[in-house]
């Protein structure tokens, strides 16, 4: 048997008795692998991707990572399992720069040191080939910038899985 990073079995989200957002979902998703969730407006897509994030807890349903069965009932139990959702709206506070929004939140853990935090951010755009002014305000960034921002603040806190 595979052993997926990431795997839905029969999961099902329902808001009060008429409205089924998703029934019966089964989705695989290999290490490695990038996967696009298509549908129209309300055919349940971010419904979906917020119960991996655990945003929403399913009604109904199996969730696997790496082949073990998880439960996701909070986004802190999704990070547990090294699962980080970017955002559709930005999460970010303008007026501090990309470094700081990176770190934001995390600061006690790592022991807040704005240049080590910085180091750290660099080798992840390394590792990954982005490009990004650290010092750069949030307010001056083009929306792309800002979404390369939300894609490293997710790996620099340990993602494996990124929705």
């Amino acid at each position: 048997m595979d052993n997926f990073a990431l795997e839905l079995k029969g999961v099902t989200k329902q808001f009060g008795e008429k409205v089924i957002a998703n029934d019966n979902v089964d989705l695989q998703v290999r290490r490695g692998e990038i996967l696009a969730i298509l549908g129209e407006n309300g055919s349940g897509k971010t419904t979906l991707m917020n119960m991996v994030s655990g945003i929403y807890f399913p009604d109904k349903g199996q969730i696997f990572v790496n082949g073990e069965e998880v439960v996701i009932k909070s986004p802190k139990d999704a990070f547990k399992y090294k699962i980080g959702m970017i955002h559709q709206h930005f999460k970010l506070v303008d007026v501090f720069t990309a470094t700081e929004n990176i770190i934001l939140g995390i600061e006690d853990k790592k022991k807040y040191n704005i240049k080590e935090a910085k180091k750290e951010v660099q080798a992840i755009i390394d590792k990954y080939g982005f490009t990004m002014d650290l010092d750069k305000k949030i307010y001056n960034m083009s929306v792309s910038e800002k979404q390369t921002v939300e894609i490293i603040k997710v790996l620099y806190r340990g993602a494996d899985i990124l929705i």
